[in-house]
């Protein structure tokens, strides 16, 4: 009872030296390896998801790319049967189906990038007012790295971009 009111330290574990090898008194050997096998592919499951994140964002810009030329190309389908019986005014009179048949005659030769298939028209595509030309297109975007995860599940990463165009007549 001598030690009643003092702290006593408790017994230090201290690694041994056995046959030739240190052993370590907690038996926490190889523990580092699995941390750092668990941060690996954490790290690349983030470099996977960013490569294929800008794969779907570079696959949308290109395809806005092609909406682009195909609403500009349409804007200029002057509608025959508006002309002749109107004539012409600020801006060249469109219709639906001129403005369809010029964004699929446009689409017919477009050569689309490697990551991008089954390129379309939707419904939206035409002209709601008879002077803009409105070209929506839809496709589906290949992913480089979780292609074959995302093509059991969804079929494909599906991309639809809008694009608006006027032809305005000078003076």
């Amino acid at each position: 009872m001598a030690d009643e009111g003092r702290l006593v330290a408790a017994p230090e574990r201290r690694s041994e030296r056995r046959a030739g090898r240190w052993q370590s008194a907690t038996q926490d050997d190889g523990q580092i390896l699995l941390l750092a096998l668990g941060y690996t592919l954490i790290a690349f499951a983030l470099v996977a998801v960013a490569v294929d994140a800008t794969a779907v964002h570079l696959a949308r810009t290109q395809l806005l790319d092609a909406a682009d030329a195909a609403a500009l190309d349409a804007a200029d389908a002057v509608d025959q049967g508006s002309i002749y019986t109107g004539g012409l005014g600020q801006e060249v009179p469109l219709s639906d189906a001129a403005v369809r048949d010029q964004a699929a005659t446009y689409l017919s030769t477009y050569q689309a990038p490697s990551r991008l298939s089954g390129i379309g028209l939707t419904g939206a595509t035409g002209s709601p007012d008879g002077a803009v030309a409105v070209v929506e297109l839809t496709g589906t975007v290949r992913l480089p790295i979780a292609s074959p995860v995302v093509a059991a599940f969804a079929g494909g990463i599906s991309v639809t971009v809008r694009s608006t165009a006027r032809a305005e007549l000078g003076p």
